[in-house]
């Protein structure tokens, strides 16, 4: 199977590490992906991994991944990034609510409720735990 069918799974190896460590070598990464993946991956792959991870607009991830020339390792430049979607704020859902209440107005039953489950699946996906 090719390797880049595992490359979420990378990316949240990759994630754990930034976490945990305040710099990490391309090294570590490949000794922890053998380890915990069961599979070698090339230092090229970690290279594109950790740009992927930090500029594709595809996969919207945009990691505040930095290289420290000095340490020659990665880290993250914000300590608060959350791996995967960004969470809503509580102020962000409610403006979403109160959009949602305006908007059903105008809606016929059907459409109201079918708001209300995107809603739901909006809020149950994307609200911070």
């Amino acid at each position: 199977m090719p390797q880049n069918k595992f490359a979420l799974a990378r990316y949240a190896v990759i994630d754990e590490l930034l976490k945990k460590n305040t710099y990490v070598k391309t090294s570590t990464i490949k000794e922890t992906c053998k380890r915990d993946l069961g599979y070698e991956v090339s230092q090229r792959t970690i290279q594109l991994d950790l740009s992927s991870m930090k500029n594709d607009s595809f996969l919207g991830l945009f990691a505040p991944i930095e290289y420290c020339n000095k340490r020659k390792a990665y880290y993250y430049r914000d300590s608060d990034y959350q791996f995967g979607y960004q969470q809503l704020k509580l102020s962000e859902v409610h403006l979403l609510e109160n959009v949602c209440s305006i908007a059903s107005r105008h809606l016929k039953p059907d459409q109201r409720m079918i708001l209300g489950d995107v809603l739901f699946k909006i809020k149950k996906r994307y609200m911070a735990k």
